[in-house]
């Protein structure tokens, strides 16, 4: 093995995946589904539905505010602040 592999420590060295951290949404929406469901559904034969409900719900919503957001800024604002020259 190499040695920087040998030195890695986790949870002190960071990990180099500053290209993908849109990835890390994914998880984090599924583990605040898990916990916000494990709480607030009522009969837990319906648990893994809501929990698959509610992920694809954020994700859907953080996906139409992006295309939004994007469109705000690269279309509507050079619009009203059109650059000098």
């Amino acid at each position: 093995m190499s040695g920087a592999t040998l030195a890695y420590t986790p949870f002190v060295d960071a990990l180099s995946i500053h290209d993908q951290w849109y990835m890390l949404i994914v998880p984090m929406v599924v583990f605040l589904a898990i916990g916000y469901k494990s709480v607030r559904v009522g009969d837990m034969k319906e648990y893994w539905r809501s929990v698959f409900a509610f992920v694809v719900q954020v994700l859907a919503v953080m996906v139409v505010l992006a295309i939004a957001f994007t469109i705000v800024i690269t279309v509507l604002v050079p619009m009203l602040a059109p650059m000098p020259g």
